[in-house]
């Protein structure tokens, strides 16, 4: 790879296909345009990105891409790769990126091995609902990059000019990478939409529940990324407020699963409180007592859930 901007090549028509061409194309990036196999879904894309759109078979622009960018289906990868190297016009002179944090560009790109000029991983840590406005905001974000040495130079180099910052992984670690990333976006969704649920059932308007918590979320949030995550918690736990971590449980007694759910994440939370040392250890062991996992004979002792945070 040298420094100048290699001219690339999208192929999908999602979301992040679609953020990632439209990206590169307003910082500069020689796109040459965006392939799908469905003929409305990529004039969609390219429309809302900028770039020349190409369906429904890989077009011969292929021949002068040097990078080519695979943001379609986890499932889908390895099967577009195969196809777009049996049309002969991709090979060796070719570097296979994919946007898929759970695998590694080894292990998808496996059965196009030799037949390119390196293979690697550009996954966005972001959650992309809205890729037009996303293409136009990608300083900042975070890229978990691996790969083989010219697909992580090209990962690398793709990240910066979008203004963005390459996370350096090993292959063997992206089921890992890819778990933490889904816990930390797409479980906080589920986690609202549980707190949202006891709102309506507190007879909150779902609108004014939803608005209200993202707020609380959102402080919650930044109180992390300020002060750390033992510093940043608050609440009963971090307090050592026993009574009231009790008097939730009983209110949840009724939804076995929101019941179980809080004692798992009241457990995690009781390792932080830990660390932070605001509480007495008799509170925090009261606070332990009522959150062990029921399967758990012990009921009561210090259980692997509730030993603190990894």
């Amino acid at each position: 790879m040298t420094s100048r901007s290699p001219n690339t090549f999208v192929v999908g028509a999602g979301p992040v296909a679609t953020a990632l061409a439209g990206g590169l194309r307003l910082a500069g990036v020689p796109v040459l345009g965006l392939w799908s196999r469905r003929p409305a879904a990529a004039r969609a894309a390219a429309g809302s990105a900028g770039v020349a759109a190409f369906s429904p078979a890989p077009p011969d622009i292929l021949l002068e891409a040097e990078v080519l960018v695979l943001a379609v289906r986890d499932d889908a990868v390895a099967e577009v790769a195969t196809r777009l190297v049996a049309t002969g016009l991709v090979g060796e002179r070719h570097v296979l990126l994919h946007c898929s944090g759970a695998h590694a560009a080894g292990e998808v790109f496996a059965g196009v091995a030799g037949k390119i000029g390196g293979t690697g991983t550009l996954h966005p840590l972001r959650a992309i609902a809205d890729p037009r406005a996303a293409m136009r905001s990608w300083k900042g974000t975070v890229f978990g990059v691996e790969g083989d040495l010219r697909g992580r130079a090209a990962a690398t180099q793709l990240a910066q000019v979008l203004g963005g910052t390459a996370l350096a992984l090993e292959g063997t670690a992206m089921v890992r990478y890819h778990a933490a990333a889904a816990m930390a976006s797409n479980y906080v969704v589920a986690l609202l939409d549980a707190a949202v649920g006891l709102l309506r059932a507190a007879g909150v308007d779902e609108a004014a529940a939803l608005s209200a918590l993202v707020l609380l979320a959102q402080s919650a949030i930044t109180n992390v990324g300020e002060k750390g995550l033992a510093n940043g918690l608050t609440g009963p736990i971090r307090r050592g407020d026993a009574g009231t971590v009790g008097r939730h449980l009983a209110a949840l007694a009724t939804d076995p699963a929101l019941h179980e759910l809080y004692r798992v994440l009241g457990r995690r939370a009781l390792g932080l409180a830990e660390v932070a040392g605001a509480a007495a250890p008799e509170d925090l062991a009261a606070i332990r007592a009522l959150l062990a996992d029921s399967r758990d004979p012990t009921r009561g002792g210090v259980s692997a859930d509730s030993a603190g945070p990894a």
